[in-house]
């Protein structure tokens, strides 16, 4: 099945679901919204033409610096294995409220990089049976990954900081 064929196919079936769609270098993409996303993602992975049955990739994406709305998206990269073909999901996610389902309930490989996405981006992940920090401490305030994070700087000591003459000058050889 081609991309154009796959988008044809969401597209004919979920039309109310799909907001846009999109074919970057004959990649298939389709555009949905958070509340819509668990309905189109069943879809794609239980519908026997697609079964897109392995759960590859989700990334955050923070747009501040853009003109741009909504703020946030999360990125989803599926693939069939056996129909050797993939999809991009792209759901825009509102900044006043930013959450999207789970789908770990569809693929497991959702599980963890569904926990990196709130963690590292502050997107709750309705459903997730975990919801909780997974790189950061636990009492670690904000995200990393946005935009507004603050950075601050650390003086950190390199060997190339040191003096090595003068450590070497003073050092004795072993003595046997």
């Amino acid at each position: 099945m081609t991309s154009e064929e796959i988008i044809e196919k969401v597209k004919a079936r979920l039309a109310d679901a799909i907001q846009d769609t999109d074919l970057p270098q004959g990649d298939a993409v389709i555009f949905v919204a958070p509340d819509s996303w668990h309905a189109v993602a069943d879809f794609l992975k239980n519908d026997a033409d697609l079964k897109f049955d392995y759960f590859s990739d989700v990334r955050g994406v923070d747009y501040l610096l853009e003109e741009r709305e909504p703020r946030f998206e999360s990125v989803y990269q599926l693939y069939s294995i056996d129909h050797q073909h993939s999809i991009r999901v792209r759901v825009g996610i509102d900044e006043d409220n930013p959450s999207v389902p789970t789908v770990s309930d569809l693929w497991k490989g959702a599980l963890y990089p569904e926990q990196e996405l709130f963690d590292m981006f502050g997107i709750n992940v309705e459903g997730h049976p975990t919801m909780e920090r997974l790189i950061m401490p636990k009492g670690w305030e904000g995200f990393p990954l946005r935009k507004d994070y603050p950075l601050t700087t650390e003086t950190v000591t390199f060997s190339y900081n040191r003096d090595f003459k003068s450590d070497l000058v003073k050092s004795k050889p072993p003595t046997r």
